[in-house]
């Protein structure tokens, strides 16, 4: 395959690698915006607790609204480590995408030098007063 062929591919693979990275990024976001709005519930619901409305809020309800607020973040917080691996190893393959890219890139300038300096001699040596024997 031609270096260039490779060089195109390579870039096209890293502009999806940066998609792939963004798309990790926003999921990161949101994930993290669940447990920070569970955490919120949850503040406000023990605020409430602690507060002078408390006789008017029925005890039992309020600890399985709390237990299933500590479910719910647990689940968050798997969700939250999940996607900061997952983006993570999106970077990683990004960067790897890109070093993949430099390396082509600079294999495929050698081989138009390469090229260019062959076309030169054939020119050379093609012409009716080359010196050489």
């Amino acid at each position: 395959m031609l270096t260039g062929d490779r060089l195109r591919r390579a870039e096209r693979l890293m502009a999806v690698q940066g998609e792939m990275r963004r798309l990790a990024e926003r999921d990161l976001a949101e994930a993290r915006a669940r447990a920070a709005a569970l955490e919120s519930d949850r503040a406000a619901l023990l605020a409430a607790l602690a507060g002078p409305a408390q006789a008017t809020l029925p005890l039992e309800a309020a600890a399985r609204r709390l237990r299933g607020l500590a479910a719910e973040a647990a689940e968050a917080g798997r969700l939250v480590a999940a996607r900061e691996d997952a983006l993570r190893e999106s970077g990683l393959a990004e960067r790897r995408a890109g070093a993949q890219v430099g390396r082509l890139a600079l294999e495929h300038r050698r081989e138009a030098e390469r090229r260019e300096i062959l076309d030169r001699l054939d020119a050379l040596a093609t012409r009716g007063d080359a010196s050489l024997p």
